[in-house]
Order: C-alpha cells, then structure tokens, then sequence
C-alpha cells in the first residue's frame, strides 16, 4: 500500500491587482499592482484553520507577509487578506490555500 505525504506547493491567488503568495510553508505573501492609489497601503489578514493548530507567532496587521506554524500536526490552511490604501479605502482581496507545517518546508 503506498503512502501519501503532504507536498509544498505553491499556491497564488490574485483578484483587483492583489496577489496572494503562500509558497513552500509556513508564510504568505501579498502584493499590490496596477493602482494609484495612495500608500501605505494597509493588510488584514484571517485564516480557516481547517482545524489545526495554527500558531501565529507576530501580529500580521499592515504587514506584507504573515508567519504562522502547525507544531503537532502539518495541513493545509487557507489564508485571506484585505488591502486598502493609505485612506482605508478598498483596493482589493485575495485567498489562497497554505501549507502549515512544525518547521518550514
């Protein structure tokens, strides 16, 4: 009988000219194109868990690449991000499938 495991893969998703990257594991990466829209922009992050233990070792808010870690069992989690622009206006979102992992991949 042959085992499965679970692979990284990278995974991108991109709607409104925000790109959602969660390559390898265990980080997300998002990134805003084609706007005028004034900056800094601004980032809220949420996750399903899928029931794992996700542990989220920084507060994410306004940051371009969120950490997080699965230290007793890996799986695959899905991450979403909202950006909007220096006047919380909204720019656009994007969701993506992550794999989580104890150490990353």
């Amino acid at each position: 009988m042959a085992s499965l495991a679970i692979v990284p893969t990278s995974a991108r998703a991109q709607t409104s000219g925000v790109s959602l990257l969660c390559g390898g594991s265990d980080i997300c990466e998002v990134s805003v194109a084609n706007t005028t829209s004034p900056q800094p922009f601004h980032y809220a992050w949420s996750f399903n868990s899928n029931g794992l233990n996700v542990i989220y070792p920084a507060n994410c808010t306004d940051k371009d690449s969120c950490m997080f870690y699965c230290p007793s069992k890996q799986g695959r989690i899905q991450a979403s991000v909202t950006a909007t622009d220096a006047n919380y206006q909204f720019i656009g979102s994007a969701s993506s499938m992550a794999m989580c992992t104890a150490q990353p991949l």
